[in-house]
């Protein structure tokens, strides 16, 4: 039976990880990026070597008119498409005294309403799959260092439950807190050090660790409304 997921963000980062795990597993790929076509590009083709299909959709999650063109368009493409993960996001560090109206807007638009009308839309065509939410773990406490960036994951981890009540028995919906996985590049040596030793396991994690928990999630079907944290336990700490 043909299977096939749509991943936004999937690019590169854990979107990518993400979609060429999936590929692996024998999904076809519908990835969306925005900004980033020469990653997306590389990714495909990732995907093709192993036997399986992926088409790229180029879009602004900023724009609402968008969104269903998007989902149209996928299961044109893909009819059997049963996968939605909800990977964009937008990053800016900003605490509350700091957050301008504009990085307030950017945050809540790609991270939260960009993936509540996807949600919409996407139900609408499909009746029994699955829906998972790329969250963070910094959900887990109150740092207004972040404040509009936690505020956005949070409401989008409290969407998922609500997705998986409005939506069982036929689509379960849950979310994925990754901690430390993938630093940024520009990040010294030390600084990964150091948020390194503020999870219980004192190290950082990997793509494939996010990735096994999409495919637990995937092949588990009695759990739904769930939030898994893969942070090392630092969501605790």
């Amino acid at each position: 039976m043909k299977k096939a997921v749509l991943i936004t963000g999937g690019a590169k980062r854990i979107g990518a990880f993400t979609a060429i795990k999936l590929a692996e597993e024998g999904y076809d790929i519908a990835l969306h990026y925005n900004s980033s076509e020469r990653d997306a590009i590389l990714t495909r083709s990732r995907v093709k070597s192993l036997g399986r299909e992926c088409s790229l959709y180029k879009g602004d999650l900023r724009d609402m008119n968008f969104i269903p063109e998007l989902i149209r368009a996928v299961f044109d493409n893909y009819p059997y498409l049963s996968v939605l993960i909800n990977s964009a996001s937008v990053f800016k560090r900003a605490d509350i005294s700091d957050t301008s109206v504009q990085i307030f807007d950017e945050m809540m638009n790609v991270n939260f309403k960009a993936p509540f009308f996807l949600i919409k839309e996407f139900t609408k065509f499909c009746d029994e799959g699955n829906i998972i939410n790329i969250l963070d773990t910094k959900t887990a406490k109150y740092q207004n260092v972040y404040a509009a960036y936690i505020i956005s994951r949070t409401a989008l981890k409290e969407l998922t439950a609500m997705a998986a009540v409005e939506f069982a028995p036929g689509i379960r919906c849950n979310g994925i807190c990754p901690g430390l996985i993938l630093p940024d590049e520009n990040d010294d040596e030390e600084y990964v050090k150091r948020l390194e030793s503020r999870n219980l396991l004192g190290r950082k994690g990997g793509p494939d660790n996010v990735s096994s928990a999409v495919m637990f999630l995937l092949n588990n079907s009695f759990v739904t409304g769930q939030t898994i944290f893969v942070d090392g336990g630092e969501n605790i700490k």
